[in-house]
């Protein structure tokens, strides 16, 4: 019986601090529910229910549990072993029944990590920062980062660039600073300034900061500038300038700085240069602002590890991440390298929810794990998971949680078989008395197992909507035929009928199956509406690639282009309210102007099929 429950807390300094947080800690949880009437100091060992014990042979994260009859002992050496002692407990009282136990818990990996992008149109608002922040807590993470690059943090330099609703304020960012350190989680500041500056690039006062001020051409089609020019004294200037606000706000010991695929390197101003070198000096004038605030800077690796005679002159306390996303990334022989060059460094894997819509379980899975294994094996530093929001942010948050569970879990405890914990954790999560919704968000992120084809970074089914947004897009800008765009992009990767047929009924089923799960929690009620509103993005998707299979009868694929079209405003709007449920309203317009580009290119498409009709 937990009733008049009284904690006693042995051998530590600041005893009324610990109390306190101990106290608030409980009510907050609600532990013990309505068993629990007033919450005291015993007065001694023996008038005590739970006994915190200072233990200094462990680690600072480290806890024991020792529960027998009606005493629980706890150990510890510093408050975050407390903290997540009573994560644990809480997950033990929420089986209500409590057995006599014994755990010793400490983390396998140091920092474990999320990157959470705020960036490319979707600003997550504060509600949902906060829940994000919680399921960190719940999995004992300790590491955050809120991804930054154009006008999605409060410059207030530069205040007349910031789109309304469409940021987070400095004082925003404090409040969530102190509900993350509340929870032992580091928010750790974060601001790209070189590559990925396309929105400053496109503001006249910046246009002359770009490498190429023309845009290339990469990729299959014309991109905008993105790259600061690094030779230019002012593009050094304008870094600091973003810097001196996001640095002096943070009590973090951490800022990362990015400096990720700086295109445009090797081209335009840069031609014929060496990108290397020109890279490598850029990023130690950087680095050098980053210390002069206190900070160790943390950036992420893809060039250098292109050009790694140049890695032994990085700055010494600079932490090199990295990263990729794909089941077959080679974590092991990259950071290998990076252990026999002694550069602290640490892994990146990636949720892969950009660019899929559902996200790709069998790719995060791998890449998940093998960057955990590649951690440990070479006393690597830690893991962070990025989600990033590639081309409108499309992608709902349920299709987060999956991989950020596996990922807090695994980097925890790097136990086999953690991905059938995550089942259960997914269950656990949303109250699924039926203990469906795990399964069943594990399997529908594995739909591109019916693509025509595998691809990297993104599922063939985003590629088939970004041909279409594509073709839009250029024929805009030079008066090309968008259909002609498509076909040619597609080449003969349209998708087969079988493929099709197994795909379109393999998403219905679950649907279907969400009927299945036992919740009532507003998490799942949302969460099911983003599965519904996903799957009706790639089902529409797949039509329009078949729409160009010359094997179908041709006004079977008329009736679903048509289909499509009339349910069309429904469709928006129910990515607007879906939108607004978890994000600020800045961005959602142009991440819309997407899926207008696409429906406007399945307008030509019936056009198309219904002109080459007549002819």
């Amino acid at each position: 019986s937990y009733n008049n429950l009284k904690v006693y807390i042995k051998n530590l300094n600041n005893n009324k601090l610990l109390q306190e947080k101990v106290s608030v800690f409980i009510f907050k949880k609600d532990l013990w529910k309505d068993k629990l009437k007033d919450l005291e100091p015993a007065l001694s060992y023996e008038d005590a229910n739970v006994i915190f014990n200072y233990d200094s042979s462990l680690g600072c994260e480290d806890y024991k549990i020792n529960i027998s009859d009606n005493l629980v002992n706890i150990y510890y050496s510093n408050y975050n072993g407390v903290y997540y002692s009573l994560k644990t407990l809480e997950q033990i009282l929420n089986n209500k029944t409590i057995n006599n136990l014994e755990i010793y818990d400490s983390p396998k990996i140091k920092i474990r990590g999320l990157m959470f992008d705020i960036s490319r149109d979707k600003v997550a608002s504060l509600d949902t920062i906060k829940k994000v922040i919680d399921l960190l807590s719940d999995l004992k993470m300790n590491h955050f980062e809120l991804y930054v690059e154009g006008f999605s943090f409060e410059f207030k330099k530069y205040s007349k660039y910031l789109l309304k609703d469409g940021y987070i304020t400095q004082s925003e960012f404090k409040e969530l600073e102190q509900y993350a350190n509340d929870r032992c989680i580091d928010l750790v500041p974060n601001c790209n300034g070189f590559g990925h500056m396309a929105k400053w690039l496109e503001q006249d006062e910046f246009k002359d900061l770009a490498v190429c001020p023309d845009g290339m051409e990469m990729w299959g089609r014309h991109r905008n500038p993105n790259t600061l020019d690094p030779l230019n004294p002012k593009s050094i200037e304008l870094v600091k300038d973003l810097y001196d606000e996001v640095l002096p706000i943070s009590n973090s010991k951490f800022f990362n700085m990015n400096f990720d695929e700086p295109f445009e390197l090797g081209h335009g101003k840069t031609e014929g240069m060496d990108v290397g070198k020109i890279y490598v000096d850029f990023l130690k004038k950087a680095s050098a602002l980053i210390k002069e605030k206190g900070k160790t800077p943390l950036m992420w690796g893809d060039v250098l590890l292109k050009h790694d005679e140049y890695l032994n002159e990085l700055p010494d306390d600079l932490i090199f991440i990295d990263w990729g996303y794909d089941g077959n990334y080679p974590f092991d022989k990259h950071i290998k390298s990076l252990k026999e060059k002694n550069i602290p460094f640490m892994a990146a894997p990636g949720t892969t929810t950009w660019c899929s819509f559902l996200g790709r379980y069998k790719d995060w899975y791998e890449n998940i794990t093998n960057a955990c294994q590649a951690i440990d094996k070479y006393g690597g530093l830690g893991v962070i998971l990025t989600d990033w929001g590639d081309f409108g942010h499309l992608q709902f948050l349920s299709s987060t949680f999956a991989p950020l569970i596996y990922t807090g879990l695994y980097t925890w405890s790097l136990k086999e078989g953690t991905i059938f914990d995550t089942s259960e954790y997914l269950n656990y999560y949303y109250q699924d008395n039926n203990k469906v919704i795990g399964e069943l968000l594990l399997d529908i992120s594995d739909y591109y197992r019916y693509d025509m084809c595998y691809v990297g970074n993104a599922t063939r089914t985003f590629h088939y909507f970004m041909f279409g947004c594509n073709g839009i897009f250029d024929y805009h800008l030079d008066g090309s035929d968008p259909v002609e765009y498509y076909k040619q992009k597609i080449g003969n990767g349209n998708i087969s009928i079988s493929k099709f047929k197994m795909s379109q009924e393999f998403l219905d089923n679950k649907i279907k199956e969400l009927e299945y799960v036992s919740s009532n929690t507003l998490e799942f009620k949302l969460t099911k509406d983003e599965l519904i509103q996903s799957i009706k993005m790639v089902k529409m998707i797949q039509k329009v690639s078949l729409a160009y299979n010359e094997n179908l009868d041709k006004q079977i694929r008329i009736k679903y282009l048509q289909e499509i079209l009339n349910s069309k405003e429904e469709f928006i709007l129910e990515q607007k309210r879906l939108w607004l449920e978890r994000n600020k309203s800045g961005g959602l317009k142009s991440s819309i102007s997407y899926i207008e580009c696409f429906m406007e290119f399945i307008t030509q498409t019936l056009n198309y099929l219904l002109r080459i009709g007549d002819q």
